[in-house]
Parts: C-alpha cells; structure tokens; sequence
C-alpha cells in the first residue's frame, strides 16, 4: 500500500510541473467518414451507412479550467448514440442505464447503476488547446469497448500533455465487434484512417512523428497489427492484450486466432519498437494449455512484462476502481496507470521515471516479472465414438449427455442415439459419465477405451425409483409468473455455434407448496443460428447453490428455427410437473438439424434484479457461476 501511494506522489507532482503549470485534460468528439472504405453492402452511396463512420474521442492538454467535470455518464452515453448510428432498423435507447446496471452487478457492487453514471471524471468537455504540438497516444479499446473503459489513464495522459485517440472496437455493418480477422481490421484501419486524415486536416496540434499505442484486451491484437503496419510508431502498451494467446480455452476463438497468425499480421520477431506487457493472474485458471502464442517472449525489441498475480481481466479496465469494488482493484489500476504513464514518458518525451516505478512495483508481492510457463509437447487423442440404446428396448436414446466428469469436455448423442468425442492421453486418469433423464449413469475410466477404435454399444437401463407423492386439492388457484422475466435487447448471453451439450439456467423461487408449473417463458433478443436448434428444458433440485437431483422423468424437447426472435413460450401442462421447493432451470442444448457456421450464436435476454446465471460449457462439467445478472427465463405456474 505504502509503495503504491509513493509512486502515485511521484505522479501528481510530474503533473504539477510539466509545462511550467498545472495541465488539465479537454475532451472531444470527431465524427469522420472513410469513402474508401464500404460500411453497410449492397448500398448507394448516398445510404447513410454505405461509407465506413469513424468515431474518435481525443483527450488533450489545456491550461485552462473551466466548466463543470465530465460525470462517467458523459463518456458512457457515447456508446448508445454510436450503437444507434451504426446500425438501422435496431431500437438501442435505455441502453446506457442497462450497461451500467450490468457493470455494477457484475462486479458485486449492487445493481444502482446511477453510481457508476454519476462518478465524476477530471475531464473537462471543450477547454482551450494548447498551440505546442503534442505527442500523440492512440489507445486501441478493447472488445466492442470505446475510451471510457480506461478513460482515468487517458485523462491523465493528457494531463502529462499527451494528445489521446480512442479508436473505438467496431467491426464490420452492423458493427459488432467479433474475433475473426477481418472485424479486427477494420479496428486497425480506423487507426490509419485517423492518423492520416488528422495529420492533412490539422484539427489537432499533434506530433505524428512521435507516437505510442495503448491496446487494452482485443485491442492490444489490434495495436499489434498496427505498430507491425506502421514501423515509425515507437511504444506499444499492451493491457493484458490478446496478441499474446493461450489455446485451448474455446475452439472457435482459437480458429479464428490462428487465422491472424497464418496471415503473418503480427511478426513479433521483426518488431523494434519499446514494449510493455502488463498481464492478468487468471487466464488459466479454468482450462489446460499446450500452446501459446506469446508475443512477449518471441519479440527482440526492448521489452518488459510483468504480471499481477492477484488480478483478473476486467482489472485492466478502470471500471472496477472507480467503483471501488474491493481494495485490491484499486491498487492494482493505480499501478497499471502509473507504469502505462511513465513507460510511455521514457519512449517519447525520454523522461525515465519508469525504471524508478518499475522496480517498485515489480517488488510486490502480488506482482512477477515471470511469464506463465505451459507445456510444450501436444499430448495425443483417441476418437470416443459410440451407441446408446435402451436396454430393455434396444432401441436408440437421443441427446444422452457424454463428458469427462467435471471437465469442459463432453458432447450429446443425436437422434440416433449416436455420438463422438475426441479424447486426449493426458485424460487417461479420467472417467466418462453417460446420462440420460429416467434411466442408471454408467461410468467408464477413460484408460479402459482410449486404444479402442471401434464404435461401441453402450446400454442404458431404466431408473424406476419412485417420485415422492404430492397432493392437490380442490382449490381456486392464483396464476402467478417466477423467475427473471427480463426482455432486454442490450444485456445478453448464449451459446456459440459448436456448443452441444452446454447448458446455462437460473434459480426460481418457489414461494408456495405444492405449485402447478403450466408454462416456461424466455426471450431471443438475437439468433445468427443458419441450422434449426433442440433445446432440452431442465428442473434440477438445489444442492449448495448449485443444480442437483434432475426432477424431471421425461425429456422436454423444443425447436428453435433460424433467425427466430422474441419471446418463446414452451406448454408445460401435458408433463405434470409440480414443485415443492426452490428449483434451477435451466436450457441445454442437445442438437443442430443441419450446420452452423463460425461466429454464429444465439443469445438470451439477461436481467439485473434476481439470481446469478449458471452454466457449463459440456456435458459432466461442473455448472459455474456465469454471470452475476440472471438469464431471462421464467415459469407460469398456479397455487
């Protein structure tokens, strides 16, 4: 705490003394257009949209002070207006208040989305420039993210008397930002859009001679891409970026990764420019790694890097110390700041304070300068294929769940009761679990079927344990609708494209004994699904917060058609279904009648006041707490 607060002196009183007087940091908008550039396909050229918008917010010096302070609001709000005029038929308004409920939700700091909107900045709208040219910072932001997610380094930067562009992370009509290359480019060409058009139109006082990045997240892919385009940039900050890769955690993300490297966009090896890595603790905790694509470590220029232990990705962002949402945070941004600053001092202005920070901050104890160490050597994989029949019929059993217990391994029998999974030596030790609503588990030690080739029959047999008798009498019933009946548009969470088998729910309240389920209800507020889906519906008993005991004793099977929206309501009358206590429903996601392709998903609305999401990615994984806010599923029921 004591080093931290020392480092921060240092700080203020370099504030304090550049330019001979206290600097202040102004704020404005461009709103520009590239015509070399098509936005929106299959448009005139006098569509609004047919041209590529670029929308830039630049922070500056000023000496001057006048005015009110910005509030987080100010900046926040951007982000709907630019989500509106980006796209053309969506309604986005209400979408600031939402995003901020969102963020204080998520980072366990209640659901008053009015404190994060009303927190006060040291940013000042239209103060007077200073004629001195400055040199110029671009900060590339993060995934569909814009300045404020970092604005307090920003701000200060251009109290140091830095000239800031923030290049916001939109990719290609509608505007959504994805991980595949061609959306990250346009991220990169934004960039060179701007430097350029600002360099001939002189709009700022800006030495384009003398510039460093700042990529925060998937915009430190981007600031790769860009400083390897652009040789003369001399400082590249990486917060936690994503040209540095750990595979293995998402397929498709890593398919898509893999792309941007085939097409030679990065090159570490023959960069030379001053760069520092500032790392998160936990981009391991969740899945096991035997490849990376290290940035840090590959490239000869001037490096350093350094990892704080104790942090998590959203640390890297000033969201979470503005809000204070645990001490930890706040000290950990207030050294990411102070070495973002100082590094770049030392690259452009040749003012070395950062190796007095460094050290400091590289002597904490929740800080190393030691990359994470992987293993190198692929281990090799076996296909697990298979049949699952009813034992007393012999007859086919569909969407059976298959999966290594309690890892994100795992897939679902199809109609046909058939199935395939691929099968690592490193899982040898492991067990697979086959299960199926009404009928025994079986489990197998991975071990004993790793060298086998051949499909195999795997016979269920049937579960006849008996249900506990509930007693209804003759009554006039209340209708009441449970559980989380949010519709938003804006917050939102789903399943990718190639995700069989994962399943996401939410905790309903049951408030009266015996209740009487006649309905289950949730909205689609987007589908990019090319393939017809099934969905599982799923009651499970509550053990440790967590699902239990499936209380069903027969599958609840639904489609959902390409492209389908709104709101969905399944019947649930003819299944009997009564409840006694609190319940987890949840949706699982058994099987696709035909091929989706990459980046598709389908997505369902989340809402601020009630239970957490839980998910899991596969079959047998452990259900995880996914998000603090609840999806948006609910049941009609009668008591």
């Amino acid at each position: 705490m004591k080093k931290t607060y020392l480092i921060l002196a240092v700080i203020v009183i370099y504030i304090n003394t550049n330019y001979g007087q206290e600097l202040y940091a102004g704020f404005k908008t461009l709103r520009l257009e590239d015509n070399t550039r098509t936005y929106k396909p299959k448009t005139k050229k006098t569509d609004s949209l047919h041209y590529r918008p670029v929308d830039l917010d630049i922070w500056y010096p000023s000496k001057e002070k006048k005015g009110k302070p910005m509030l987080f609001r100010d900046l926040f709000s951007l982000f709907e207006q630019r989500a509106v005029a980006y796209q053309d038929n969506d309604d986005f308004s209400g979408m600031t208040e939402e995003l901020a409920q969102f963020y204080v939700a998520e980072l366990g700091v209640g659901t008053d989305g009015k404190r994060l909107l009303n927190i006060k900045t040291d940013t000042y709208s239209s103060l007077k420039t200073i004629e001195t040219k400055h040199p110029v910072v671009i900060y590339m932001a993060g995934f569909n993210g814009m300045g404020f997610e970092n604005y307090k380094i920003l701000e200060t930067l251009a109290q140091n008397g830095y000239l800031v562009i923030s290049v916001w992370s939109v990719g290609r009509y509608p505007g959504n930002m994805t991980n595949q290359m061609a959306d990250m480019m346009e991220q990169v060409y934004d960039a060179e859009f701007a430097i350029k058009y600002l360099t001939n139109n002189k709009l700022v006082n800006a030495d384009f001679n003398n510039v460093a990045l700042i990529g925060c997240s998937w915009g430190g892919m981007s600031s790769a891409v860009l400083a390897k385009r652009n040789p003369k940039i001399k400082a590249f900050v990486s917060l936690d970026g994503t040209e540095t890769h750990f595979f293995g955690e998402n397929e498709e993300d890593d398919g898509f990764i893999q792309e941007i490297h085939d097409n030679n966009l990065l090159l570490p090896t023959e960069q030379n420019l001053d760069y520092l890595y500032l790392e998160s603790g936990d981009k391991l905790d969740e899945f096991t790694t035997n490849k990376e694509f290290h940035y840090y470590k590959q490239t000869e220029a001037p490096k350093h890097y350094l990892r704080f232990t104790n942090s998590q990705h959203a640390d890297f962002t000033c969201v979470p110390s503005i809000l204070e949402s645990n001490q930890n945070t706040v000290k950990i941004h207030n050294d990411i700041q102070s070495l973002t600053l100082s590094y770049i001092d030392k690259s452009l202005k040749q003012q070395n304070m950062f190796d007095t920070n460094w050290k400091e901050i590289s002597s904490l104890n929740y800080t190393t300068s030691q990359p994470f160490d992987i293993k190198k050597t692929p281990g090799l994989s076996t296909e697990f294929s298979g049949l699952i029949l009813d034992k007393k019929t012999n007859q086919p059993l569909p969407y059976v769940n298959i999966g290594i217990l309690n890892r994100e391994i795992g897939t679902v029998s199809n109609s046909n009761g058939k199935f395939s999974l691929e099968l690592k030596e490193e899982f040898k030790n492991d067990t697979i679990r086959i299960s199926s609503i009404s009928f025994k588990p079986v489990e197998i030690l991975i071990r004993n079927i790793i060298q086998k080739t051949e499909p195999t029959i795997y016979k269920l047999e049937e579960d006849i344990s008996e249900l506990n008798e509930v007693v209804i009498t003759a009554k006039s019933f209340k209708k009441r609708t449970l559980g989380n009946k949010t519709e938003s548009k804006f917050v939102s969470t789903g399943f990718s494209y190639d995700q069989l088998g994962a399943e996401m729910g939410v905790k309903i309240n049951i408030r009266k004994n015996p209740t009487i389920v006649d309905a289950f209800n949730f909205n689609i507020p987007y589908n990019r699904l090319s393939a017809k889906s099934v969905f599982r519906l799923n009651f499970y008993s509550i053990n440790k917060r967590k699902p239990g005991v499936n209380l069903l004793k027969d599958n609840i099977l639904f489609t959902i058609e390409p492209k389908q929206k709104g709101n969905v309501t399944i019947d649930l009358k003819p299944y009997d279904i009564v409840l006694t206590d609190d319940v987890i429903v949840t949706l699982e996601w058994v099987e696709s009648k035909g091929k989706n392709n990459k980046g598709e998903a389908i997505f369902f609305s989340l809402g601020v006041f009630n239970s957490g999401t839980l998910y899991k990615k596969s079959s047998q994984a452990k259900f995880k707490k996914h998000s603090s806010m609840g999806v948006g599923f609910n049941i009609n029921v009668r008591y």
